[in-house]
């Protein structure tokens, strides 16, 4: 009986911690724990990340990242080749193959050499790897309401998040660590009403020039748990 009523008293604070946040000011300290110099919005990011998918051979990417600028790159070798694609602040996208413009190559489909995927892959790392900064982006619809959950076996506080029409149709929610206020990882949905989509397990920090960042992200189908891959973050440099 002591136990359990250790465990109500425990519920109740963890509930009463959520109840006294908004949304907002969970999303605002959970920015000043991975970012509390303000360095993202300027920071040149340099990653080095494996990719690793089951039953196939992992691939290192080299990614890098220039807010300053706008800038993104991304470099990694597929199918024998070595493949750039490059986006500009301008978001003009070049791709190149072998060191070589990929325009006029007879491979251009089988190796995905489109301007259209460096902007994919630019979004892809960019927004992931700026989380929860990258929450306060133009066309994001904060849901006003912190709800208590729990996430890969821990109480958590959970945030809401659509976008508007013209940035994304998916339903997210993100969760955080009660005390510290670190992101802890999150879920996506296409349609919500069936439990489709994937949730994604943080591990680890990777701390350089003031950002804290998530070290390894394990992907997950959201029906039936099953393990998707993992992306691991084998070097970070910050400059800015």
């Amino acid at each position: 009986m002591r136990y359990l009523l250790l465990f109500a008293l425990l519920g109740l604070n963890f509930s009463n911690h959520a109840q006294s946040i908004t949304a907002e000011e969970l999303l605002n300290r959970s920015i000043q724990f991975h970012d509390p110099m303000g360095r993202w919005a300027t920071a040149e990011m340099e990653l080095v990340i494996e990719m690793q998918i089951p039953d196939r051979p992992s691939r290192v990417s080299k990614v890098t990242i220039n807010n300053e600028k706008g800038s993104f790159g991304v470099s990694y070798i597929s199918k024998g080749h070595l493949l750039n694609y490059e986006v500009d602040g301008l978001d003009t996208a070049t791709v190149y193959a072998d060191f070589m413009p990929a325009t006029g190559r007879t491979d251009i489909d089988s190796l995905d050499l489109s301007e259209e995927r460096a902007r994919r892959w630019r979004n892809y790392y960019s927004y992931l790897y700026g989380l929860p900064m990258k929450l306060k982006d133009p066309g994001t619809i904060l849901d006003p309401e912190v709800r208590n959950d729990s996430f890969n076996g821990q109480d958590v506080m959970a945030l809401k998040v659509t976008y508007e029409a013209e940035v994304g149709g998916d339903v997210w929610y993100f969760y955080f660590h009660a005390e510290t206020y670190a992101m802890i990882g999150y879920r996506f949905y296409h349609d919500e009403s069936i439990n489709d989509g994937e949730y994604i397990v943080l591990d680890e920090m990777e701390i350089a020039n003031g950002l804290r960042i998530p070290k390894n992200r394990y992907w997950y189908i959201n029906e039936d748990a099953r393990f998707l891959g993992a992306d691991m973050l084998r070097s970070l440099k910050v400059t800015n």
